[in-house]
């Protein structure tokens, strides 16, 4: 009896260990479509934004913790020759005013964004975050990620004051904050 047993134990664990991993695997699955979702939302929002000096290459500056991050730190290559070259950068580093043309926030506290957003001021800098609230605290593009569907709300006060210019086409496709 106490053989069976211990084969029943050691197969439960071998029988265990090929489930935990597949059960990861599509947790893994799940979390690359959204990555895939976000950068494809992201890269749409920068290539119909313009600069005032529009650059060659765009230089998005990816800050705090992020979840959805992996497919957008990857860069992307946007209609005609322009780049959009991708780094992390740490919220405190003194060359982020001057070494971003747009950031890419993950989550952050309020005291952080708003100091974030004050480092901005004045300059044409697209923000978007990957959270929902700092669209309420002066963010441009806060995005809601949800199985099978990436959407995002815009701050036009935000737009306006930036000193860049979004396609009015994708402010369309906002969910605009404040409204129902």
């Amino acid at each position: 009896m106490y053989f069976l047993r211990k084969i029943f134990s050691v197969l439960l664990l071998l029988l265990s260990g090929l489930i935990l991993p597949a059960t990861a695997c599509a947790q893994d699955i799940a979390t690359d479509e959204r990555s895939q979702g976000v950068a494809q939302a992201v890269f749409g929002i920068v290539s119909y934004t313009r600069w005032p000096a529009d650059p060659p290459s765009i230089r998005l500056c990816v800050l705090g913790p992020t979840e959805y991050a992996d497919e957008v730190l990857k860069g992307a290559q946007l209609a005609g020759e322009r780049k959009v070259v991708v780094r992390r950068m740490r919220l405190d580093d003194p060359e982020l005013a001057t070494s971003c043309d747009g950031i890419y926030v993950g989550t952050v506290p309020e005291g952080a964004w708003k100091q974030l957003a004050a480092r901005f001021t004045g300059q044409p800098v697209l923000s978007i975050s990957e959270q929902q609230e700092p669209c309420s605290i002066g963010g441009m593009f806060c995005l809601s990620v949800r199985p099978g569907n990436v959407s995002f709300e815009v701050n036009l006060d935000s737009v306006a004051r930036s000193g860049v210019r979004v396609n009015p086409r994708v402010l369309q496709l906002a969910r605009r904050k404040g409204k129902p």
